[in-house]
């Protein structure tokens, strides 16, 4: 159907295609199936009707789902995802719409692990959670050729096993998504766990709409039967597009009242630091360094235990939707450990960051969230900048994360679903992970902005 060549380097494969499937409507829901209550276990993620869920790796199992708005929701205002009893559509059904679904075992629904085929129908309107931009549409299979077990991949997966695909990877379809950026998008697939060794890149160029990988057994170089993690990795050019109005911007010139400091040791600093020049003051953008010392974290630790909450964190309150954003200045052995923080509460919170040279991630951009104890792995951005922008979108549950060595051009971090209040706390923090040396992250500024339409008020002169 296709064969590569590696003119673009030895990681990157170039598809010609000689013949093409159709590539995927724009989804108007994204479903995502999991095996346990909660949003555990094996996922699945559906955007089409598929008659047999036996076919993506369930059996009778399906014990919660999400339910997103896709891109073309508002084609169909009144989609619903149909689950059915038996395979074929058949059987009795339930049907729910936008939102999340944490055990189809309650009474209320009563269809935990009765669930055999799903499809979509327009049924009477109901609001619901947005799934956010897909500019991909990754399809992979067991076997070559696109046969075996399938699954649909629209965001950066740490771990191929969630989706009963490790190292059992063995064709490939890349889709543009309707999202997709104007100055192209890739997929990379990495041989480990939360894209880690050798990996495989798969790029989309502007002018580009799909390629075909049917036998990663005999591509110039191997790739069959390894991939362990992928990643989507898009670029955006200046902010991300919704949130153009700074309701908050602190240059670090001084303490603003609204911060509030966290340190729950009590042995953390925070210093505020002023540009000088022949001890002459050159403008009043400062800095916010934070010194910590070894062990100090903000992480429950593997299974939700053995690990620390005492990492210091300076945060604010904010509502609704939101964009966040900082500099991060290395200093010396790029010893900062450190980044943005949204925290519900220490149950509940997301941190990127950008990681110390000393630590075992080597300075890497790195998002996770943390629910119940239990933290995630979302996504990456390795930087090698001695300054590196971060910023951290929020749209309904929906969090997105990119970073930036020039503060114009973004790279996509991953997306996260967690589900929060409307009020959280915002804010930056610093790390010292077990027992590297001590870290000193500087924050050259930060900002919250909004979408547009805002009044700008607090801001740093």
């Amino acid at each position: 159907m296709a064969n590569t060549s590696n003119t673009g380097g030895p990681n990157i494969l170039y598809p010609t295609i000689t013949s093409a499937p159709k590539a995927p409507a724009m989804p108007k829901l994204v479903v995502e199936l999991f095996a346990d209550r909660r949003f555990r276990g094996l996922k699945g993620t559906v955007i089409d009707n598929i008659p047999f869920v036996g076919d993506i790796g369930f059996s009778g199992n399906i014990a919660s789902v999400r339910i997103f708005k896709g891109p073309g929701f508002h084609t169909s205002h009144n989609y619903k995802a149909v689950f059915h009893e038996f395979r074929d559509y058949k059987g009795r059904q339930i049907v729910l719409g936008p939102g999340y679904y944490e055990n189809l075992y309650d009474v209320a629904y009563d269809f935990g692990g009765r669930i055999s085929s799903v499809s979509f129908s327009p049924i009477p309107y109901m609001s619901g959670p947005i799934y956010g931009t897909v500019p991909m549409v990754v399809e992979v299979y067991r076997d070559p050729n696109f046969q075996g077990r399938k699954s649909v991949i629209l965001r950066d997966l740490d771990r191929t096993d969630q989706i009963g695909l490790d190292e059992a990877i063995s064709s490939i379809r890349v889709f543009r998504g309707p999202d997709f950026p104007p100055n192209g998008c890739k997929a990379i697939f990495y041989e480990h766990v939360e894209f880690e060794g050798q990996s495989m890149e798969v790029a989309l160029g502007p002018l580009e709409y799909y390629k075909l990988l049917p036998n990663l057994h005999t591509q110039p170089r191997y790739f069959g039967g390894v991939i362990s993690s992928v990643k989507l990795e898009s670029w955006v050019s200046g902010n991300t597009g919704r949130f153009r109005d700074i309701v908050f911007q602190d240059e670090f010139d001084n303490i603003k009242p609204i911060w509030q400091w966290v340190d729950p040791r009590g042995d953390c600093v925070r210093q505020i630091g002023m540009p000088m020049s022949g001890g002459i003051l050159r403008d009043r953008k400062g800095w916010l360094e934070i010194h910590v010392g070894p062990n100090h974290d903000l992480w429950w630790g593997p299974n939700g235990s053995g690990g620390n909450m005492d990492g210091p964190r300076m945060v604010q309150p904010a509502s609704g939707d939101f964009a966040l954003e900082t500099r991060i200045t290395c200093l010396g052995q790029q010893r900062e450990h450190g980044g943005l923080l949204v925290w519900e509460s220490d149950r509940r919170y997301l941190r990127l960051e950008k990681t110390s040279a000393l630590h075992g991630y080597k300075g890497d951009i790195r998002f996770e969230a943390h629910v119940g104890r239990i933290g995630t792995f979302l996504g990456r951005g390795q930087q090698s900048s001695v300054v590196n922008y971060l910023r951290l979108e929020r749209t309904g549950h929906e969090f997105r994360a990119f970073c930036s060595i020039d503060g114009q051009e973004w790279q996509s971090c991953g997306n996260a679903t967690v589900v929060m209040g409307d009020t959280v706390m915002v804010g930056v923090h610093a790390l010292c992970p077990g027992n590297i040396p001590s870290t000193v992250t500087r924050f050259d500024y930060f900002k919250i902005l909004k979408p547009g339409g805002f009044v700008m008020s607090n801001i740093s002169r």
